[in-house]
C-alpha cells in the first residue's frame, strides 16, 4: 500500500489494526471513545478487511461457526429457562435453608458455582444479583461480601464444564475435548477453587459473619412456569447425554435450541431477546481480527518466543502459561487472550495439557480484579442500579488472593 509516496507493508498495516482494536477492547472508557467490546472488535474486523485488505472470503472462513453455533444453541435453552424463572426458584429454595451468615455465604458460593458450571456464568449473575439483594435487605447485613461471593464463585464454578463460559467452549472445540473429558479433568480444579472461594471470603469477612441475622432468611416469592421449566430441563438433560456420548458439541447444542423452540409452543421472541447477541458478534469479529494477525507473522513469533519457556517440567509449563494468561486476561479480557494463544498451543509440547491450563488460568484470572470478567461487572452494575456499591479495592482484597491461590491449585492439579 502507498501513502505519501512511502510503501507500507500490508503486514504492518494489519498488525497496527489488530493492536489498535485490542486497545479499544482493553480500555473501553477512552476520552471521546464510548465503545464496548463488541463494537470495538467489529470496528477492527471491518478495518482489517477494508484497510488491511484481508479478502472477504478469507474473513468469512476465519469465523469458527462451531463456536458461534454452540453458544447460540445453549443460549436459546438458557433463555427459555430464564423465562420460566428456573434460576430464581432454585436459588430461593437453597438460600431459604441458610440460618446463619456463614451458611448463607456457603449457599451463595454453591448455587453460583454449580449453576455456572452448567449454564453460562454471565447469565447466572444477571439473574441472581437482584434476587440476592432482595434476600439480604431485611437481614441487617452488608450485602457486599455476598455479592463478591456470587461473582467470584460464578467464575470459579464455570471452569468445570465446556458450557460454563465462552472461553471453555472455544478451547473445547479447538482442543478436541469431549464434554466428559473436560469435566473429569477440571472436576478437582473447580471443586478446589470453590472451597478456596468460601475459605478466603469466610476469613476476610469473619467479623461480619459472626453477627447473627436480624430476621430469618426469606427470599421474595418466586412462581416458576413449571411446564416450560420441565421442557427446558428435559432438553438440556438430553443435550448433556449427547455431549457425554461424544456427539458433536455444536450440533447437539443447536438441535437442543431448535427443539426448545418447537416444544415451548409459545412466542419465542421473549426468550430469543435474552440471547447475548453482542457476545456472538464479539466472537465473530475477533476471529477475523485473529486471522489478520496470523498473516503478519506475529503469531509465529509468539510461538518461537514461547517454546523455549515451555520446555521445562509440567509445573513449570503450567506456571508460565498461567502467569501469561493472568496478565493478558486482565488487559484484554479472557476471550481475546485465549484467542491470541489459540493458534500457538497446537505447536507446543503437551498441547492437550496446555489447553486445560489455558482454560483454567483464563477463567480464574477473571477473579483478580473487578474488571477481570463480565460476570463481575454484571454483579457490580446490577447492584449499583439498586443502590449498592461494589468497590474496586474491596473486590481486589478478595479477588487477588483468590485468583492467585486458585491458579496455583489449578496448575498443581493439571501438571501432575
Amino acid at each position: 500500500m502507498v501513502g505519501y509516496g512511502v510503501a507500507v507493508p500490508l503486514e504492518l498495516i494489519r498488525a497496527a489494526i489488530f493492536f489498535a482494536a485490542y486497545v479499544l477492547i482493553s480500555f473501553q472508557r477512552l476520552p471521546g471513545v464510548p465503545m464496548n467490546r463488541p463494537a470495538a472488535s467489529l470496528l477492527g474486523a471491518v478495518a482489517m478487511v477494508a484497510i488491511g485488505r484481508l479478502p472477504l472470503a478469507e474473513a468469512y472462513a476465519a469465523i469458527d461457526m462451531d463456536v458461534i453455533v454452540f453458544l447460540l444453541g445453549l443460549m436459546i435453552v438458557v433463555g427459555y429457562l430464564e423465562e420460566a424463572r428456573f434460576f430464581e426458584w432454585v436459588a430461593q429454595r437453597i438460600v431459604e435453608r441458610a440460618t446463619t451468615p456463614r451458611t448463607l455465604l456457603a449457599a451463595v458460593v454453591l448455587i453460583s458455582g454449580v449453576l455456572s458450571a452448567l449454564f453460562v456464568n454471565d447469565t447466572v449473575c444477571l439473574v441472581l444479583t437482584p434476587l440476592l439483594l432482595e434476600v439480604l435487605r431485611p437481614l441487617g447485613v452488608r450485602p457486599v461480601p455476598y455479592l463478591i461471593a456470587l461473582a467470584t464463585a460464578s467464575n470459579s464454578g464455570s471452569v468445570l464444564t465446556l458450557t460454563g463460559n465462552p472461553q471453555n467452549m472455544l478451547i473445547g472445540l479447538r482442543g478436541g475435548f469431549t464434554f466428559a473429558d473436560f469435566f473429569l479433568a477440571m472436576l478437582p480444579v473447580g471443586a478446589g477453587a470453590l472451597l478456596l472461594n468460601y475459605a478466603v471470603l469466610a476469613w476476610l469477612y469473619r467479623r461480619e459473619l459472626d453477627r447473627p441475622f436480624a430476621t430469618p432468611v426469606q427470599g421474595p416469592p418466586v412462581t416458576m412456569d413449571w411446564p416450560l421449566a420441565r421442557s427446558g430441563l428435559a432438553i438440556f438433560a438430553l443435550a448433556l447425554v449427547g455431549w457425554l456420548a461424544g456427539l458433536s458439541l455444536p450440533l447437539v447444542a443447536v438441535s437442543a435450541g431448535a427443539l426448545m423452540i418447537a416444544v415451548a409452543r409459545r412466542d419465542p421472541a421473549p426468550a430469543l431477546a435474552r440471547i447475548e447477541w453482542p457476545l456472538l458478534l464479539f466472537f465473530a469479529a475477533l476471529f477475523v481480527l485473529m486471522r489478520g494477525l496470523e498473516t503478519t507473522g506475529v503469531v509465529d513469533a509468539i510461538t518461537a518466543a514461547a517454546a523455549p519457556r515451555l520446555e521445562g517440567n509440567g509445573l513449570e509449563r503450567a506456571a508460565a502459561v498461567s502467569g501469561i494468561m493472568l496478565v493478558l486476561s486482565n488487559l484484554v479480557s479472557n476471550v481475546p487472550a485465549v484467542l491470541l494463544w489459540a493458534p500457538v498451543v497446537p505447536s507446543l509440547p503437551d498441547a492437550r495439557e496446555l489447553w486445560l491450563v489455558l482454560a483454567m488460568s483464563a477463567t480464574f484470572a477473571g477473579n483478580l480484579i473487578l474488571i477481570g470478567s463480565m460476570a463481575n461487572l454484571i454483579v457490580a452494575e446490577r447492584a449499583a442500579a439498586r443502590g449498592v456499591r461494589l468497590g474496586f479495592m474491596e473486590y481486589a482484597r478478595v479477588g487477588v488472593p483468590l485468583a492467585l491461590l486458585s491458579t496455583l491449585w489449578g496448575a498443581l492439579v493439571l501438571s501432575r
